[in-house]
Parts: structure tokens; sequence; C-alpha cells
């Protein structure tokens, strides 16, 4: 059946998509998005997503799909999805849209390291990641690390916080910006706390001694996607802590300089 359906989409997507030579899904999956145009991209990873669907609904329901019926859900899916952005777009007629940075530089004289973390539904682990950039844009290091059994998301983000201090000793930084798109745990670090995660914020309280100077601040998501892609492309990478220096992780998105 998935050769079927593969056999109705046009013929230069699936013969670029058997050509390809990978053998590990995420190498398979990044090397698509680099070499394949925006829309075919959506093409196949909803192809993707429509068989597997198709195959949960033959193994679990003993409900059969056609290949002809998962193509057309495929096309009607891409249909909807150019319909709701050409109503987004009405809807914006004339209107000035605000323009948000997708990298807040910090002070003068100061290193930012952008935190998240993310939490993996069915791997029972959770995972923290940090990007460091000087004041002027360019990607100074990055780390990762996956905690097993660790679900609680707010946890996780002080944990994230103090993967930025590690990271910070790593790059020997003096002057530390440290950004969460959390405002629970950036108000933690602030004014203290006693809740479950209180002895993580205690250990970097007491770890600003060897800073000149070490700052949080909170921003929103739309500033912090690097961090917040890298820390969901580790999820189900081993156990333990990942860290790159001058070349920013592979199949990220992330750019060397945010300035270029």
């Amino acid at each position: 059946m998935s050769r079927c359906v593969w056999a109705l989409v046009d013929d230069e997507i699936t013969e670029h998509v058997s050509h390809s030579e990978d053998v590990d899904a995420r190498s398979w999956l990044s090397n698509m998005i680099a070499t394949l145009k925006c829309d075919d991209q959506v093409r196949v990873f909803i192809t993707l997503w429509a068989i597997w669907h198709a195959r949960r609904k033959a193994i679990h329901e003993q409900l059969y799909q056609s290949p002809l019926s998962v193509h057309c859900f495929v096309e009607n899916f891409i249909a909807d999805l150019k319909q709701g952005e050409e109503k987004e777009k009405r809807n914006q007629g004339g209107r000035r849209e605000q323009h948000i940075p997708a990298w807040v530089p910090p002070p003068p004289g100061m290193i930012k390291i952008n935190v998240d973390a993310a939490v993996g539904k069915n791997s029972g682990r959770g995972t923290v990641a940090a990007v460091a950039r000087n004041d002027s844009g360019l990607f100074l290091g990055a780390s990762a690390v996956v905690f097993p059994g660790r679900t609680v998301a707010e946890t996780l983000e002080a944990l994230a916080c103090r993967e930025a201090i590690a990271l910070a000793r790593d790059l020997d930084a003096r002057q530390v910006c440290v950004a969460s798109d959390c405002q629970n745990v950036i108000r933690s670090m602030e004014e203290g706390t006693m809740g479950s995660y209180a002895h993580i914020v205690r250990e970097i309280t007491e770890s600003r001694r060897e800073f000149a100077e070490l700052v949080f601040r909170y921003e929103g998501r739309r500033t912090n996607k690097e961090a917040h892609n890298l820390a969901r492309s580790v999820v189900y990478a081993d156990q333990g802590r990942s860290v790159w220096f001058f070349n920013p992780p592979d199949g990220c998105g992330i750019p060397v300089s945010v300035t270029d």
C-alpha cells in the first residue's frame, strides 16, 4: 500500500526521495529538508504521516484504506493548508506587521545564552539545550543534555538555566546573559523559590560569584527558536551531555551568525 501511495506522487519527488542513501531516519529527514523545495517538503512529510496513520488504523482498528484514499487525504490536507495561509494573508491586509527579531542581542561586551527544554511524549525523558552567541550574533557554542525520567517541564527549564552556566564555564565567559521563555523560572532566579526545583536555583545562585556579571531575562518563544529546536532534536538521542564549539550542530537550523 505504501508503494502505491508513493506511485501517485509526482515522479520528480519520488525519484529524489528514493535516491537518498541515508540509512538513519534523522539524517534522511535532514537531507530532505536541505535538498527539497519547501512545497515538496510539505508534500513528502504529510505523505509519510498519512501512511503512518493508515498503518495504525489497519493494526489497531482493522480499518484498511486504499492508496487512492490516502493520496486524496494528502491532497485535501495540503489544499486546506494553502487556503488557511491565504485567509491569514487577507486578514492581515493593509495592517503593518510588527517586526519581532529572531534573536535579541545582549548588552555590549556580554555573551548571550538562550536556553529551552523539551519533553519526549513517548520516551519518558526530558532534554535541555543552550545556544551561546556574542553581542554581534556570532555562534560561540551550544550544548544539550538528555535526562531519562525527567518530564516535569518547569524543572527542566530550571535545568536548562543550569546548563547555561556549564556552557558559560566551557567558553570561559565572564559576562553572561541567560534568556529563557519560562517566566516562572526567571522569576525564581530573581526572587528565589522553595518549589520542587529550589535546589537547582540555589546551585545557580551560588555560581554567580564565578562571573563578573550574570543576568537572567525572560524572552518569548519567537526569539528563542534556536534553543527550542535544539532541545527538540535530541529528545531521542543517547543519555548524557553533548557540546558543540565553533560550528553549530547539524540539522537544527542554527546559523553561524544571525546578522548575515
